[in-house]
C-alpha cells in the first residue's frame, strides 16, 4: 500500500485545517518512518517554494493551465512517461515498443495510487475515455480537431495495455505517455469533474500527494509517497509558502529557491553557498491581434508597420534589465538549435511607422495582466503605437481573467507572456499557427491569431509534425519560421532569460529537462537521481 511520510505534528494539524476547509483527501496511514530513521543521500525533510497564487487544485481538471498550475498538479499525478535531459524515459510505464500504430505499454509492478488501490491499466483506459468525455485542463490526447489521437486500446492484462492511434507522427509516443492516470474508482461516478471536491478528488498516482491546499492564500503542500513504484522522491514535504518579497524571502531562509534580478546576477553569483540555473530566452512575450475585431490589419502593411514602431530593445533594456534579446518574427528563440537565421528582421523605425500608420485613424484595446512585468511591457507599447498614430487603452486583469479573455477571444490586442519558448519548437509552432491545429490548447500559450488563416503556414506546420527523421522535420519547420517572419500572424515582443538561485546545502537536486528550462516546475527536479 501506498504510504505518505508524516514527519511532524505540525504538517498533522495543517491537513486538518485544510481539510476543514474544503481540501478533502484520502485518509493516509503515516508509516513507522520517524526522525531517527536513515534518509537517503541528497533527501531533504522539507523544500520551501513561492507561493501567494492560487493556480487551482492539483488535479487535472481543476488546476490553471499555465506551468505552475500545472506542475503542482503533476506533482500529484504521474503520467505513463516522462522527460530528462535527453528524452522520454519510463515513469509509470517501465516499458514500450511501438509497431505500426500500435503502442504498447508496461506497468511497472507495484503502482498504485495515493489511497492504497493498484493501479492498473483499467485505470489508464478509463483515463482515456474519461478524458475524452471530460477534457482535463492539459489534454495531449487531443491533436488539432481530434477529439483524441487513440482509435481504440486493447487491456492485455493488468499491467499490459496497448494503444492504437489512428495516424502516428513525430509527437505521438509523446503525447501518449503524457496524459495523467486517474483513479477510475473515484471518478466513474463523477457526472462533473471541473466542480468535484468530494473524497478522492485530490488522489493521484504520482510521488507526492497533496496535504495541503489553501486557494485564497496560494499555499499548498505535498508529502511524498512511501515505495513510489518509479523512483524515490527526494524531499519529505514540498511546500509553496505565501511571501510578500520572494528574493527578501529566500535571504531570510523562508524559501529554498527563488528568481533573481538580471541586474542582482553577479551579486550572488560571487556567493559559493548558492547554484544557479540558467533559462535562457525561456520566457518570451508576444502581441496577438484579434483580426475579426480588428480586420484593418489583415493588411500586412499595417502588421510591418506595428514591427516598425515598437523599440522592442527598450522592453530588453528596461524591462528585462538587458537579461534577454528582441524575438524573432519566426517566434522561435534564436538560441534555440531549430531556429532558422534567414527569418525576416525588423527594425525600429518610428518615421516608417508614423507613414504608414498615422493617417489611418486606428484605436486599439490592449488587454494585459496586471502582474509580472506585463504593464510594464503594455505601456512601452501603448507609448510606440500612439508616437506612430494609434490611439491605445491599456486594459490590465489578473492573469486568470486575461487569460479566460485570451481564450475566448474577448479582447482586440493582448500581450501574452509565458514561459516554455525553450522547450520543443515544433510542438508549439503547430499548436499556435496552423490553422488545424491552433487554438486548441485551452491556455494563451497556444492560442494563435484569430481571423486569420494562411495555407501554406498551415501545410508546413503539420507536415513537420508528421516527419520522424530529425534533419528532415528540422529543414520544413525552419521553412515555417521564415514563412512566419514574413506574413506576420502575431508580432513577436522579446524574449527574457532568466536564473534561478538555490542553496546548494540544502538541496542540489534541480535540473532541466531537453524540453523544459523550468526547474522548479519539473517533477524529476523533485526525484533522487
Amino acid at each position: 500500500m501506498h504510504r505518505i511520510r508524516i514527519l511532524s505534528a505540525v504538517l498533522a494539524l495543517v491537513l486538518l485545517v485544510s481539510l476543514a476547509a474544503g481540501c478533502s483527501a484520502a485518509s493516509y496511514e503515516a508509516p513507522a518512518y520517524g526522525a531517527d530513521s536513515a534518509h537517503p543521500d541528497g533527501w531533504v525533510e522539507v523544500l520551501r517554494l513561492e507561493g501567494g497564487t492560487d493556480w487551482g487544485a492539483p488535479n487535472p481538471f481543476q488546476c490553471q493551465s499555465r506551468g505552475p498550475g500545472t506542475a503542482k498538479m503533476e506533482l500529484a499525478y504521474a503520467s505513463l512517461l516522462e522527460k530528462d535531459e535527453t528524452g522520454d524515459i519510463g515513469w509509470l510505464a517501465e516499458s514500450w515498443t511501438v509497431e505500426g500504430n500500435d503502442y504498447t505499454f508496461t506497468l511497472r509492478e507495484g503502482a498504485a495510487f495515493q489511497d492504497g488501490q493498484p493501479l492498473t491499466t483499467d485505470d489508464v483506459a478509463f483515463t482515456i475515455d474519461y478524458y475524452n468525455a471530460h477534457p482535463p485542463v492539459s489534454n495531449p490526447l487531443a491533436a488539432g480537431t481530434e477529439a483524441c489521437i487513440v482509435d481504440h486500446y486493447t487491456v492485455v492484462d493488468e499491467r499490459t495495455i496497448t494503444l492504437t492511434v489512428k495516424s502516428p507522427d513525430g509527437d505521438t509516443l509523446s503525447n501518449l505517455g503524457s496524459f495523467e492516470i486517474i483513479p477510475r474508482h473515484v471518478w466513474e461516478s463523477v457526472e462533473d469533474p471541473y466542480t468535484y471536491t468530494g473524497e478522492g478528488w485530490l488522489t493521484g498516482s504520482g510521488a507526492y500527494a497533496c496535504t495541503a491546499y489553501d486557494g485564497p492564500t496560494g499555499s499548498y503542500e505535498f508529502t511524498a509517497v512511501e515505495d513510489f513504484c518509479a523512483g524515490t522522491p527526494a524531499a519529505g514535504r514540498i511546500q509553496f509558502v505565501p511571501v510578500s518579497d520572494a528574493l527578501l524571502a529566500f535571504e531570510n531562509g523562508e524559501i529554498d529557491i527563488t528568481s533573481v534580478p538580471a541586474d542582482l546576477l553577479s551579486q550572488y553569483q560571487a556567493d559559493e553557498t548558492l547554484g544557479f540555473v540558467e533559462k535562457a530566452n525561456d520566457m518570451g512575450y508576444k502581441l496577438l491581434i484579434n483580426f475579426e475585431q480588428c480586420p484593418e490589419f489583415l493588411d500586412i502593411a499595417l502588421r510591418q508597420a506595428v514591427y516598425a514602431a515598437l523599440d522592442r530593445q527598450a522592453v530588453v533594456d528596461k524591462v528585462f534589465r538587458g537579461a534577454g534579446s528582441v524575438g524573432s518574427a519566426g517566434y522561435v528563440p534564436r538560441t534555440s538549435l531549430y531556429y532558422s537565421p534567414d527569418c525576416v528582421e525588423y527594425d525600429y523605425d518610428p518615421d516608417a511607422a508614423r507613414a504608414a500608420l498615422a493617417d489611418k485613424n486606428l484605436s486599439v484595446t490592449l488587454l494585459a495582466a496586471d502582474s509580472g512585468n506585463d504593464v510594464a511591457i503594455a505601456e512601452l507599447i501603448k507609448i510606440d503605437l500612439e508616437a506612430a498614430g494609434v490611439a491605445v487603452t491599456v486594459e490590465s486583469y489578473d492573469s486568470a481573467t486575461r487569460d479566460s479573455m485570451v481564450n475566448a477571444g474577448d479582447y482586440q490586442f493582448a500581450l501574452v507572456g509565458n514561459g516554455g519558448w525553450g522547450n520543443n519548437p515544433p510542438t508549439y509552432l503547430r499548436t499556435i499557427f496552423s490553422d488545424i491545429s491552433k487554438n486548441q490548447g485551452g491556455n494563451p500559450h497556444s492560442m494563435g491569431p484569430i481571423g486569420y488563416e494562411n495555407a501554406q503556414i498551415t501545410e508546413l506546420a503539420e507536415a513537420q509534425k508528421l516527419e520522424t527523421d530529425f534533419e528532415a522535420r528540422k529543414a520544413i519547420f525552419q521553412e515555417l519560421q521564415v514563412l512566419i517572419s514574413q506574413e506576420i500572424p502575431l508580432i513577436v515582443i522579446a524574449n527574457q532569460s532568466s536564473y534561478s538561485m538555490y542553496r546548494k546545502d540544502v538541496y542540489d537536486g534541480w535540473m532541466k529537462t531537453y524540453a523544459y528550462q523550468q526547474a522548479e516546475q519539473n517533477r524529476l527536479s523533485y526525484m533522487l537521481r
